[in-house]
Order: structure tokens, then C-alpha cells, then sequence
């Protein structure tokens, strides 16, 4: 195989490679940013259940008193009748009666519906804290890992880089510019020709070209895609009926169509 192919060939994983890694930084804090809505969020749940647990216990304190009062009146006006001397009074205090218990009647109910809702309040707390838990585990989690993250990444990136370097600088000129040209409007400089066709853009690689690519005559050359502009290669593995170490260079000679291992 060319060098100066090999060598790209090379490249490209380390460009994508540090481009997967940028992305693995980008993607560390968005998902601590992610997990502090989520622990505020909690937090919010939180503090309106207890907010609304005590709306519930002022309010029953407030309805306990009023029908504390209601009683107190209906027991008052009960020691009227006692005293009443005609039957107009009767008849009115007994209208005050009924209306006070009447009241009370309302008021009890109103505290068990209190009492109800107070009920599931709880519940919902309860719920509501061990979510608050989780999710300060979960942020805690997710700082350190990004923190981690952060370190790795840096370190990985500065390896790979240093590395990347030294490759570059043995490629030929006009490959390395055509590599970089392409990688900045493509993404990827390179693209593996796989069943006669680009794999990058899968336009259809012409016959003679396919040919040129994929024989023996032409490895001082490189060879492009005429629709996508990306180098080309070819992968002699896939045609060759043997195993390939995993990670075995693109190098050695090109099978045979009928050779056989």
C-alpha cells in the first residue's frame, strides 16, 4: 500500500479519535448541567409538598378553632333556652342552635377531607425525599465522573496529538493538503471503497478506477472519490479468505482474486 495512504489511513482514526474525545468533554458537564435540574427540580417538589402539608395543618388548626367556637356557642345559647320566657325566644335560639351545629357538621367534615389530603401529602413527601436523595447521589455521580472524565480526556488528547504530529510530518505535501482540505468541509478525508462504490457518500466508483484502486500496478498513486473528493482505499481483508489479526496494518501484498490460504 502507498505510505503516504497507510499513513492517512493512520491519521484519520487519530482525528476522529480526538474528535470523539472533544465531544466525550462536551458531553461531561451537559450531563451534570442535566443532573442539577434534576436535583433542583427535587428540591422544588420538594418544598411544595411541605408547603402544602402546612397550608393543610394552619388550616385545620383554623377549622378546629372555629368549631371550638360553634360549640362553645351552641352550649351558651342551650343554657338561653333554660332561661327563655316566651316562645318566640325558644324558636329563635333553636334556630341559632341548629345553625351552629350545622356549622360544626361542616367544619368536621372539612377536617377529615383535611385529614385526607394530609394523608397523601405525606405520602408524596416521602417520595419526594427519597427522589431528593437519588438525585444528589445521581449529581454527585455525575461531577465526579465529568471531573474523571476531564482529566482522561486531556491526557488521551495530548497523547494522541503528540503522535498525530510526528505522523503528519511524514506524509507527503500534497496528500497531507488534500487530507486536510477535504476533512474540513467533509469531516472525514478518507473513504474505504467497499463493492465498487464510495462508502462515505455511495456513489459508484467507475470500473477502471475501481481497477487502478484495487490492483497492484498503482501504488505510487491515490486515488479519489470523483463525487465526494475523499481519498480513497481499499481494504485488501475484505476479499482475502483468511483471519486478519485485529488492528493488522492495510500492508503486505494484494490477494489474488483466486488465491486461497
Amino acid at each position: 500500500m502507498n505510505a503516504d495512504l497507510e499513513h492517512l489511513i493512520v491519521l484519520q482514526a487519530q482525528d476522529l479519535e480526538i474528535q470523539r474525545l472533544r465531544q466525550e468533554q462536551l458531553e461531561a458537564p451537559r450531563r451534570v448541567t442535566i443532573a442539577e435540574a434534576a436535583h433542583k427540580a427535587a428540591e422544588q417538589t420538594l418544598a411544595k409538598t411541605q408547603q402544602e402539608l402546612a397550608r393543610e395543618e394552619k388550616l385545620r388548626r383554623g377549622q378546629e378553632l372555629d368549631a371550638d367556637s360553634h360549640r362553645n356557642k351552641s352550649v351558651r345559647l342551650r343554657k338561653q333556652m333554660d332561661t327563655a320566657t316566651s316562645a318566640a325566644q325558644v324558636t329563635a335560639l333553636q334556630h341559632e342552635i341548629a345553625f351552629a351545629e350545622a356549622a360544626i357538621n361542616k367544619l368536621e367534615d372539612e377536617e377529615i377531607a383535611s385529614l385526607e389530603r394530609t394523608e397523601e401529602l405525606e405520602a408524596a413527601q416521602t417520595k419526594a425525599s427519597a427522589n431528593l436523595e437519588s438525585t444528589r447521589a445521581s449529581l454527585e455521580a455525575e461531577r465526579a465522573r465529568a471531573s474523571a472524565t476531564a482529566d482522561r480526556t486531556r491526557a488521551d488528547i495530548a497523547s494522541i496529538e503528540a503522535e498525530r504530529a510526528a505522523l503528519r510530518a511524514q506524509i507527503t505535501e500534497a496528500p497531507l493538503a488534500t487530507y486536510d482540505r477535504v476533512s474540513k468541509s467533509r469531516a472525514a478525508g478518507l473513504s474505504e471503497a467497499v463493492d465498487h462504490k464510495c462508502s462515505a457518500c455511495q456513489m459508484m466508483v467507475r470500473p477502471q478506477r475501481w481497477n487502478d484502486l484495487t490492483g497492484n500496478d498503482h501504488d505510487d498513486q491515490l486515488f479519489t472519490c470523483e463525487t465526494c473528493g475523499r481519498i480513497l482505499f481499499w481494504d485488501p481483508r475484505r476479499d482475502a479468505p483468511r483471519t486478519w489479526t485485529a488492528g493488522e496494518r492495510l500492508t503486505g501484498p494484494r490477494p489474488s482474486p483466486n488465491a486461497a490460504e
